[in-house]
Formats: C-alpha cells, sequence, structure tokens
C-alpha cells in the first residue's frame, strides 16, 4: 500500500513539473515605435513661393506685348514670381558715388523691405507694381526688365540678365526719367536742371555715363556735350537726334499705358 502511495505521488509531481515546462510566458505588451525626426532642411518643403505681385497678370501681357519682348519678359518670371534670387549690386543709386555696396541674393520680398527702409510705416505684404517696360538699354543686344513700383515713394528696379545669372539695382524715380529706346534716360534735379546718361552693366556691377546736361534759368542757360560746354543751337540738334522717342510701358493687367502718362 505504501509503495502504490508513493509511485502515485512522484507520478503527480513529474506531471506539474512537465506543465511547468511547456506553459508559454505572455508575450510583453507591445510599445508605440518611436516618432522619427524630421529633418531640419525638409521643413517647408513643397511650400509655394510668396507671390509679391499678385496683380501681375503675365498671360495679359502676353496679348499685348510683341513676341520678342514677352520671350525676354519670360525670362525675367522666376525672378518675379519668387522662385529665383537675383543678385543686387551696385548701381547710379545704390552705392552712389563710390559703387560701395556689398552685393547680396535677393528675392522680391526683400525688394520691398528695401524700397520701405527707412520709413516709420509697416512696409505692405506684397509690391505694387506701377508699369514696367522690356528694353535693352546697355546695348548689349539682350532686354533688361524694367520695373516702376509705387513703394517707397515711387523707385525703378532694372533686371539685367547674364548667362543664368540676374543681376538687379534700384533707381529713385526722378533719376531715370524720360527711358528712350537706345537706352537714354534723364536725371531730373529740378525745375530746367536735366542730365541725360546710358547706363551699362560692367564688371558685375551697373554704371552710367552722362552725354550731356541742360541748365536753364529765368535770366540765362548752359549746355555741356560730354562735359564740353556748347550753344544752345548744338545741345538742340543733339536732343533731336538723341532723344528717339520713349519705350512702351506695360501696366501689370496687361495694358499698354499711353506715351508721357
Amino acid at each position: 500500500m505504501l509503495a502504490a502511495a508513493l509511485l502515485t505521488l512522484l507520478a503527480a509531481f513529474f506531471l506539474t513539473a512537465c506543465g511547468a515546462r511547456t506553459e508559454e510566458a505572455p508575450a510583453p505588451a507591445p510599445t508605440e515605435p518611436e516618432e522619427m525626426p524630421v529633418p531640419e532642411e525638409t521643413q517647408g518643403l513643397g511650400e509655394a513661393p510668396r507671390d509679391m505681385l499678385p496683380e501681375l497678370d503675365s498671360s495679359a501681357l502676353k496679348a499685348t506685348m510683341p513676341e520678342t519682348d514677352y520671350e525676354a519678359f519670360t525670362t525675367y518670371l522666376p525672378v518675379l514670381r519668387g522662385e529665383q534670387t537675383f543678385r543686387w549690386v551696385a548701381g547710379p543709386y545704390d552705392g552712389y558715388p563710390d559703387y560701395d555696396w556689398e552685393p547680396f541674393d535677393a528675392d522680391m520680398t526683400a525688394v520691398r523691405d528695401q524700397l520701405w527702409s527707412g520709413f516709420e510705416k509697416e512696409p505692405p505684404e506684397t509690391l505694387t507694381l506701377d508699369r514696367l517696360a522690356v528694353q535693352d538699354i546697355d546695348g548689349d543686344g539682350t532686354a533688361e526688365l524694367v520695373l516702376l513700383f509705387q513703394d517707397g515713394a515711387y523707385n525703378y528696379l532694372v533686371l539685367h540678365r547674364e548667362e543664368d545669372t540676374v543681376y538687379g539695382t534700384r533707381l529713385y524715380v526722378r533719376w531715370f526719367e524720360g527711358l528712350q529706346k537706345n537706352g537714354v534716360y534723364v536725371g531730373a534735379a529740378g525745375a530746367g536742371d536735366s542730365t541725360y546718361l546710358r547706363m551699362a552693366f560692367r564688371n558685375g556691377r551697373f554704371e552710367q555715363e552722362e552725354l550731356a546736361h541742360r541748365l536753364e534759368w529765368a535770366t540765362g542757360y548752359n549746355y555741356t556735350l560730354g562735359g564740353e560746354e556748347v550753344t544752345k543751337a548744338a545741345f538742340d540738334g543733339w536732343y533731336a537726334e538723341t532723344m528717339v522717342g520713349d519705350v512702351t510701358w506695360y501696366a501689370p493687367d496687361g495694358a499698354v499705358i499711353p506715351e508721357n502718362q
């Protein structure tokens, strides 16, 4: 009897031990995957460039511009749309008289900020384009784009292309008047005081050459051509030959602006 009881206890022990070895441990609770940090350079990808010229209608300009002018205009569109920067360099206004202007890469937002710098009021959200013209003003065979903004008491921005790079400079409205089809323009120092100029792009900057000067006042006058004093008749002859007609200006909506307006 005793032997049978011992055998029964031993069998129960072995069955319990085997069950313990074959019983699976509970699986660990799942953990949430760690979020991978987004690299800084990918932040903002896909954002559309800021449109600083919302009133500019390139389709309407295509309908009114000569084909060659529109083709030249489209080469500057990436800059106007904020898709490409331009190199802001020294010119007759920025850096005058020693061209001590540090070039920098600018977009149209920077144009807004530059035109409104020095004003106490907060700059507007966008630029106000008054008119534009497509014209080869430096005589290199490639057309420049000239923009007149109402911002900052009216300023011009001249854009010039050299291969894949666009360069730009600004001029205050009174120093870039009467732009002619041959690139001559007028700087007005006051009533009866006009300087006739031509711009060129050299050595990575915009330079200008004084062609003539006219000073007229109530009791007399003074005229120069190429820095030399001349008679009124000589100046008038030069003026008739040189002032060949204003460039064609276009409103942002494509309308042709009548001459002298």
